[in-house]
């Protein structure tokens, strides 16, 4: 089961770094825009629903091996990286 975090204070913030977490504890995280509304405050239903849908992509990538999660505080290692994201320049 992959669960998520976001930050508490989203106050002025235009996007947020999400934590994706494993079973195993070892995280991947990615950055997701914060949607606003007219006046300036979050757009809750639409922040949660991108949010799942975040949730639902990290969750089928990381099934056949599109993504990787690494032990918090420890770096990946380039060559674990997918052949179809590395930039082979």
């Amino acid at each position: 089961m992959i669960t998520y975090e976001i930050p508490k204070d989203l106050d002025g913030k235009n996007y947020v770094t999400v934590v994706f977490k494993n079973e195993n504890g070892d995280i991947f995280t990615k950055s997701v825009n914060i949607p606003r509304n007219e006046d300036g405050s979050i757009d809750n239903d639409y922040f949660d629903d991108i949010l799942e849908g975040q949730l639902r992509g990290v969750e089928n990538k990381s099934k056949i091996g599109a993504i990787t999660f690494v032990t918090p505080g420890k770096e990946p290692n380039p060559d674990d990286v997918p052949d179809t994201i590395k930039d082979n320049s």
